[in-house]
């Protein structure tokens, strides 16, 4: 069974961070209740790799994230339709087969509706654990309300801001 990610403050000042923007996803076709990953990052051989940097506390976060995914207008919704659902941080194994650990990071209405927000006051993305050992995995994945079941994400139209850290 896999574990779940939590915050890890033996992580939040350790590593560097590093952007993940939507505009990068995969333009992968979401399927409703299910699990899409959309990004991935094998960590390197000689590096290990988290979700999130810094701390939880606001005052000294350093990982404010929001992310609007649109459609592309294949598939069953229209162009520029908001895509709705959940997105989920999971590492998995090197061949991407087994998911080790992982956590839901929040709506994706309430993080599209982060975007409007004063960057300090978006959620924070604080360094989760555990983290992934090389070879391994990171991946963003979607996971489709019913009104977004067959909907193909358009990374040109998607805007956000996420986060992962590596070390080693």
């Amino acid at each position: 069974m896999p574990r779940d990610l939590t915050n890890a403050p033996d992580l939040a000042q350790v590593g560097q961070k590093f952007p993940v923007l939507p505009s990068n996803f995969e333009p992968r076709t979401l399927v409703a209740e299910t699990e899409v990953t959309v990004w991935s990052k094998q960590i390197p051989q000689d590096k290990v790799g988290w979700f999130g940097a810094g701390v939880t506390n606001r005052d000294y976060a350093e990982a404010f994230i929001y992310a609007v995914l649109k459609a592309s207008g294949n598939g069953s919704g229209d162009a520029g339709d908001a895509i709705e659902g959940e997105l989920v941080a999971a590492i998995t194994d090197s061949e991407q087969r087994r998911v080790l650990a992982s956590t839901t990071i929040d709506a994706l209405g309430e993080l599209a509706d982060a975007k409007a927000s004063d960057r300090t006051m978006r959620p924070i993305l604080a360094a989760l654990g555990p983290y992934a050992k090389p070879g391994r995995h990171l991946e963003f994945r979607v996971v489709a309300d019913p009104s977004s079941d067959g909907v193909e994400i358009d990374p040109s139209a998607c805007e956000g801001r996420l986060y992962y850290s590596q070390s080693g």
